[in-house]
């Protein structure tokens, strides 16, 4: 019978810890870089894309009192007072702080480095592992060097699952600091957008009744907890008590289908759904479109026009509004999280593989869950996963940890090499924006202080302000009989 040889086993244990010493001294390079490279391209870019300039900008400049002369059309008037307010605050604050409107875009940049420390320095992440592992997913990196605050508001619901989820496989309920973290999280989270409700209440449901039953059974610190967790849902739910008491409607002034009989609503989302799902998978269930979108089934991998991966996921027949989070990723995510578990503790692992597999399956039946980027948590709680773990594992199994390594930088190299026209940084400002929608023409026969009613402009109406976004008092409308009498009307 062959006995091991100590030296030998010495010797590759030595090798493995070099080599894998200088992965993370690589990984640690590639993630400085890539998040200085982002830091240049948010605050030097602009977005281009739709949404920025239909409702982002116009809602930031009133929120900082730039005293911008817009007005909207009904429905986003409406929508300003009724939707949560603090991404597009953020905004507006960075952009009165610098004077540059182009300080809007730094909002899911700085979201996400709030979340990467918050999950290193609280959690024990490994930091240059989970930025790469974050910025291997498209949709992530894609939205954090944009106009869009989807990533910011999902940073903020990603702070809170992953806290929780922390506290769960790690015993760390009585440690204070992580559950202000938590909470503060979540409640950020219900303050940036609608769909962000329907992950921060279950959690904080979960809290409540943890801490519920600890209380019960004599625990007196869980009762401080108890108390710290409901003041944190009041505030997470204060956006909507506001709603609910001005126009009787929780989410107003969109519905929510499930009880879109009981509220009164300007725009009932559950009536765009057939607008918002790919054309060849028309008629089947939201949750086989989900996971349709999840794993990119049939999605091309590269398109004539456009980007493989863009913002929103438009003009992609299949893909539209669906995909974003790169398959691969997705499969290789949740099998390292799931074995670094099990190699952690094996109710870990067991406890991970049902996380993940509940959220896929909550996630699924929830509106609009086909676009991903409405859920870019779920990316940052898997990476996280990983990321905690990594370091637990690697002393007792080295050259299981080293291949995992190895094996997520490869692929985020991949991707990144398919992706490095999100990495490009020029300079796009609002002189740019206002060239790209073709709105400078129209400066040059209006005149200075007078009041025009810009009909079939969407989105870029907020752009016909002029230059400086001071010249001209806009009303926007989508038809010419909405426009006020005696107002002279701009039309294209």
């Amino acid at each position: 019978m062959n006995t091991p040889d100590p030296h030998l086993e010495a010797r590759i244990d030595e090798v493995t810890e070099h080599a894998t010493h200088v992965v993370e001294l690589a990984g640690t390079a590639i993630a400085i870089g890539a998040m200085l490279i982002l830091a240049l391209r948010a605050s030097l870019r602009l977005e281009l894309r739709w949404d920025t300039f239909y409702y982002h900008l116009p809602f930031a400049a009133r929120h900082a009192r730039m005293g911008v002369p817009y007005e909207p059309i009904p429905m986003l008037e409406a929508y300003y007072h009724g939707a949560p307010p603090l991404p597009e605050f953020l905004q507006g604050l960075l952009w009165r702080l610098t004077g540059s409107i182009n300080a809007t875009g730094v909002v899911n940049y700085l979201a996400l480095a709030l979340f990467l420390y918050f999950a290193w320095k609280h959690l024990g992440a490994r930091l240059w592992l989970l930025t790469v592992l974050a910025l291997t997913v498209p949709m992530v990196l894609i939205h954090a060097a944009s106009s869009y605050v989807d990533l910011c508001t999902q940073a903020f619901v990603a702070i809170g699952v992953t806290g929780f989820l922390s506290m769960v496989l790690f015993d760390r309920w009585s440690e204070k600091r992580l559950l202000l973290w938590t909470l503060g999280g979540l409640a950020a989270g219900a303050w940036s957008k609608f769909s962000a409700p329907a992950i921060v209440l279950p959690v904080m449901v979960a809290l409540l009744t943890v801490y519920g039953w600890q209380w019960q059974r004599g625990n007196a610190v869980a009762k401080r907890q108890l108390l710290l967790v409901v003041a944190g849902l009041v505030v997470a739910l204060l956006p909507y008590a506001k709603n609910e008491v001005l126009y009787r409607n929780p989410t107003w002034p969109t519905g929510i289908a499930l009880f879109r009989g009981y509220f009164p609503t300007k725009l009932d989302l559950s009536a765009l759904h057939d607008e918002q799902i790919p054309p060849p998978l028309m008629g089947q269930s939201q949750s086989s479109i989900f996971f349709h979108s999840l794993f990119e089934v049939g999605h091309p991998t590269s398109y004539p026009n456009r980007e493989r991966w863009n913002i929103d996921q438009g003009n992609a027949w299949i893909a539209y509004r669906s995909g974003g989070f790169w398959v691969v990723a997705v499969v290789t995510g949740a099998v390292v999280a799931v074995l670094l578990g099990f190699l952690s503790a094996p109710w870990r692992g067991w406890t991970i593989a049902g996380t993940i597999v509940l959220l896929w399956c909550f996630l699924s039946v929830l509106p609009q869950s086909n676009e991903l980027r409405y859920f870019q948590f779920l990316p940052l709680t898997v990476s996280t996963l990983i990321a905690v773990l990594w370091p637990r594992v690697r002393v007792g199994y080295p050259v299981t940890s080293l291949t995992i390594v190895v094996l997520l930088l490869a692929e985020f190299i991949w991707v990144t090499k398919v992706n490095k026209h999100y990495y490009s940084v020029e300079h796009v400002g609002y002189k740019e924006a206002a060239e790209f929608w073709g709105i400078e023409p129209y400066w040059k026969t209006m005149q200075p202080g007078e009041t025009y009613c810009a009909v079939n402009f969407r989105p870029a109406g907020f752009l016909l302000t002029g230059p400086t976004m001071h010249e001209f008092h806009i009303i926007d409308r989508q038809d010419a009989a909405e426009c006020p009498a005696g107002v002279k009307v701009l039309q294209r």
